[in-house]
């Protein structure tokens, strides 16, 4: 049975959940390359829905927040600045999650005592462990950046990057490739291992 869930909130499954998530690759323009792709992790998730809370009892086969208390909950976690986990299981597409409350809509028609909602939630992601992650990577790239003799290309590399790097000069790209043998300094790949000019 499928289960969805953010905090302590219990809702029915709903009958559409958006999911979406980007990309932000940068493309640039570089002198005797042309145009290269930086790539770019992918951005936070977010994921919206819709549904209502029905009165208590009416899903007996199934716990289900009760309107109110869900509602005011809710209210409290849009305010509060922290994350929630989110868990949407049981279902193909299953998603676990810490994410904040982005936006939130409540109403109630007529006479009926279930409460509608519509909510945005977005992936959260720790500033602080994110700092440290590029704090250590920068450390290692400096230890590394000591003119090495050769140096291990990684995804998104291009040959001015790596010249411009380890050279200061981008421009010199074409003395690594002569050195590695490569004769389209366009083209190289993950893995490969290029040698680097003396200074």
């Amino acid at each position: 049975m499928a289960t969805v869930t953010f905090g302590d909130v219990v809702f029915l499954p709903p009958e559409k959940v958006s999911f979406s998530q980007t990309a932000a690759h940068q493309r640039v323009t570089l002198m005797e390359v042309g145009d290269i792709t930086q790539l770019c992790p992918p951005g936070q998730q977010v994921v919206s829905f819709s549904g209502f809370f029905p009165p208590a009892g009416t899903y007996p086969f199934q716990a289900v927040s009760d309107p109110a208390v869900a509602a005011d909950r809710l209210k409290t976690m849009l305010a509060e600045k922290k994350p929630y986990s989110f868990v949407m299981s049981g279902v193909q597409l299953e998603i676990r999650m810490e994410a904040t409350l982005e936006e939130l809509e409540l109403w109630q028609e007529g006479g009926d005592e279930s409460i509608g909602y519509r909510v945005r939630l977005q992936e959260y992601r720790d500033a602080e462990a994110t700092v440290l992650q590029i704090t250590e990577s920068s450390s290692v790239r400096t230890e590394v950046s000591q003119s090495p003799e050769t140096y291990t290309v990684k995804s998104g590399d291009t040959l001015w990057g790596i010249a411009r790097q380890y050279l200061g000069d981008g421009s010199r790209y074409a003395e690594i490739a002569a050195l590695s043998g490569i004769s389209n300094p366009n083209l190289i790949y993950p893995g490969q291992v290029l040698t680097l000019p003396e200074e």
